[in-house]
């Protein structure tokens, strides 16, 4: 999967629709779980919805630092907040957004194998080819690189792109047309302007 600048944002309806497939492949074969365990901060949405279609109670997270804002890869995979609660004999459901080079699904795999689950699977609302670690339920695999920006995530994503190719101040029609010749992201103006009404948080502006 060759790898290349372009990108495309995930709306809610369609992570939706990714959550529900995920769940229906649950429901449909002989698996069952205890526990529901995001991914934080990317999975946690799509856990969420997937806790609500399999009336699973237990909904609980951990952080794992893999990338950071627009994409960028960084060099080592680390748990920064791990599982805080007992799944000794609990079968868990691990869950993320997307399963890229399957680094972060792997350590967040191997971390809670460690502390003697009953079982434990992972599920992701969309896998690429690139990845070295499949996911047991996946709700689209994709052959075709794309960096994908979820919804939930839109704002640092399109702040740092904005960032580094030095957009971030740029008049919006300017921006946006940017945007979508070196990404092809199509944005329209109303949600530019909610992004970028908050690049204070982002960046210090001088």
């Amino acid at each position: 999967m060759n790898k290349d600048a372009s990108a495309r944002i995930i709306f809610l309806d369609e992570a939706y629709e990714m959550a529900y497939r995920v769940s229906k492949q649950i429901t449909d074969s002989s698996d069952s779980y205890d526990i529901i365990l995001g991914i934080s901060r990317g999975g946690l949405p799509p856990a969420r919805m997937i806790s609500d279609f399999l009336n699973i109670e237990t909904l609980t997270s951990l952080q794992i630092s893999h990338y950071a804002r627009g994409g960028v890869e960084k060099e080592k995979v680390d748990v920064t907040d791990p599982l805080n609660i007992d799944i000794e004999g609990k079968k868990v459901l691990i869950v993320d957004d997307v399963n890229d080079s399957g680094e972060t699904l792997k350590a967040a795999y191997e971390h809670v194998g460690s502390l003697n689950p009953a079982d434990v699977k992972t599920a992701v609302l969309h896998e690429k080819s690139s990845t070295s670690f499949n996911a047991h339920y996946t709700g689209s695999d994709l052959s075709e690189w794309k960096w994908l920006i979820y919804q939930w995530a839109v704002t640092e994503d399109i702040l740092e792109f904005l960032n580094k190719d030095e957009m971030l101040n740029a008049e919006e029609n300017k921006a946006i047309n940017h945007l979508s010749e070196k990404y092809g992201l199509k944005i329209n103006i109303d949600l530019f302007k909610k992004i970028v009404s908050m690049k204070d948080n982002y960046f210090q502006q001088t």
